[in-house]
C-alpha cells in the first residue's frame, strides 16, 4: 500500500509518516488545487488533524513536492508538483481551470536573472477571466483591465 508515496518521500529526504503518506496520495488522486482546510476536511477521518495537514504540507512545499499558489479568494491552494510548470486560465464566474500549453516566461526567466543576479527555481502562473460558457450567460460585460 501507499508504495509510490513512501518512495516519493525517501527521494526528497522525508520520515515517512501515516500523515505523509496519506496527504501525499490525496493531492495526487486531484485534478485541481485544494486549501488546506479542504484537504483536512476530507482526510481528518483518517487521524490527521489540521495542524497536521499544515505542516505536511509547508514540508512538501519546501522540498519541491508540493506547489502553493494563491486562488482567486486569496487562499492558499496546494497541488501536487507534477514537475512542469503549468500556467491556467481560471474562470472568476464558474471557476474552470484550463492548462495553457508552453511557458512564455523562459526568456523572461533569464532576463531577471541577469538583471538581479537571482537564480530563479519556480514561479506559478494564474490568468483570471471569464470563459467562453459565463460569457454566453452574461447580457452585459465589466469593462476588462489591463
Amino acid at each position: 500500500m501507499a508504495t509510490d508515496e513512501r518512495n516519493t518521500l525517501k527521494e526528497h529526504g522525508l520520515k515517512i509518516t501515516p500523515a505523509r503518506v496519506l496527504v501525499l496520495g490525496y493531492l495526487g488522486s486531484l485534478e485541481a488545487p485544494i486549501t488546506a482546510e479542504e484537504l483536512h476536511e476530507r482526510i481528518r477521518d483518517k487521524g490527521a488533524d489540521l495542524s497536521t495537514v499544515y505542516r505536511t504540507l509547508n514540508t512538501f512545499v519546501e522540498h519541491g513536492i508540493c506547489l502553493k499558489e494563491v486562488g482567486p479568494r486569496k487562499e492558499n491552494l496546494y497541488s501536487l508538483s507534477r514537475g512542469e510548470v503549468q500556467h491556467l486560465l481560471v474562470c472568476v464566474r464558474c471557476g474552470e481551470k484550463i492548462p495553457l500549453e508552453g511557458c512564455p516566461y523562459h526568456e523572461i526567466h533569464e532576463e531577471i536573472e541577469r538583471k538581479s543576479g537571482y537564480h530563479l527555481l519556480d514561479h506559478s502562473t494564474e490568468i483570471y477571466g471569464i470563459c467562453p460558457k459565463c460569457l454566453k450567460s452574461e447580457k452585459a460585460l465589466p469593462p476588462h483591465h489591463h
